[in-house]
């Protein structure tokens, strides 16, 4: 469990939590990092840690929770619902730690990001389907929802790790709304 706080100094411990435990993934290439070369990395004692996260794999269902506000957020202010819009959000807000999402995607020991990334995605699939013409509504939501964020995060994870070989994300986006597209009912 993470803790959140507008204090100016609470935020700058999380987000030198956050760089140090981007920096040291990427450097160790796994989910291996100890607290202590965590506080160490940031500039912070254990307590300042403790007081934001009750282990250090909190940080990165944080990070992941971040992610999917901000997807969420962008999605909402430009009124965008479909699935190209979704994943060229999604890798636009992540471009700026690619390669550390690239090494989580493809390494082991980092399940807790994988389920987090598809509960987020389902959250958003959640939303999407909620008011649309659809008409979903309880568990049909839910499942519906849950249905398609496992398969799309799975598939755009997939994709993260180099999966597919060269294919383009353009590519990949075109297939799931063709695939989309086949499953929705004609009216």
């Amino acid at each position: 469990m993470y803790r959140t706080s507008d204090d100016l100094r609470f935020v700058k411990n999380r987000e030198a939590l956050q760089r140090a435990y981007i920096d040291l993934v990427k450097q160790k290439g796994s989910g291996n990092v100890s607290v202590k070369e965590l506080t160490e990395r940031a500039r912070v004692n254990r307590m300042t840690f403790y007081s934001h996260y009750d282990a250090v794999g909190d940080i990165l269902v944080e990070y992941v929770d971040q992610l999917v506000d901000a997807i969420l957020q962008a999605r909402g202010d430009s009124g965008d619902g479909d699935v190209a819009a979704l994943f060229e959000t999604a890798t636009a807000l992540m471009r700026q730690a690619m390669d550390f999402f690239r090494l989580v995607a493809r390494g082991s020991g980092f399940e807790q990001f994988r389920e987090s990334f598809r509960s987020g995605f389902k959250r958003i699939f959640e939303e999407e389907l909620r008011g649309g013409a659809a008409g979903l509504d309880g568990t049909q939501l839910t499942l519906t929802a849950d249905f398609v964020a496992s398969g799309i995060t799975y598939a755009y994870l997939d994709w993260l790790a180099g999966d597919f070989g060269d294919l383009q994300l353009d590519d990949m986006i075109a297939f799931f709304q063709e695939t989309l597209g086949r499953l929705s009912p004609t009216n």
